[in-house]
């Protein structure tokens, strides 16, 4: 009788973890805000970098460029460039469902109070991702620069990696 107790009482504050932890872990969950934002806009930029070395002095430059925009009813521009000539420029309507996830990415997780704003590349890197986020949210705004793990100098938080996979998704999913 007493085991069983002790079970009940164990298994219920998991279950209870269970039913809060799942809608917000899956990837399918909304992640709906509850502040209201009446101003958004989102302009993010991937740039693809190789250094090139002529002896003295080095030159960096962008392999492949895309830049997208969109603001808090959806509109969204994506320009895309490779090796300077230009590419594709796309405007398109992001899903309201997309708009909440991303407001949610932003508003939730303190994004906005990020407290360093530049990630520097280490010098041995010759070819690296950089990405660059400005966001404005009614009277405040955000930005960071950033490069990949892999080329860069300090730790770049897991946020900012999240922010560029759920952008770069939608890129994916609109274009």
């Amino acid at each position: 009788m007493n085991k069983k107790i002790l079970i009940g009482i164990t298994i219920i504050p998991i279950i209870i973890m269970l039913v809060i932890a799942i809608p917000k872990i899956s990837p399918g969950g909304e992640q709906i805000s509850t502040n209201t934002i009446s101003v958004m806009r989102v302009e993010f930029i991937k740039e693809d970098i190789k250094r090139v070395s002529y002896g003295v002095t080095e030159r960096a430059g962008a392999i492949k460029s895309e830049i997208l925009v969109i603001d808090e009813k959806g509109k969204a521009f994506y320009d895309l460039k490779v090796d300077g000539e230009k590419g594709v420029d796309i405007r398109f309507k992001v899903s309201s469902q997309d708009i909440k996830r991303l407001k949610g990415l932003i508003t939730d997780t303190g994004f906005m109070h990020i407290p360093k704003s530049e990630f520097a590349v280490k010098n041995n890197k010759s070819e690296f991702t950089r990405y660059k986020l400005n966001v404005s949210l009614d009277n405040q705004a955000k930005t960071v620069q950033w490069v990949d793990q892999s080329a860069s100098k300090d730790f770049v938080p897991p946020l900012l990696t999240m922010m560029s996979d759920a952008i770069t998704k939608i890129i994916e999913n609109y274009t």
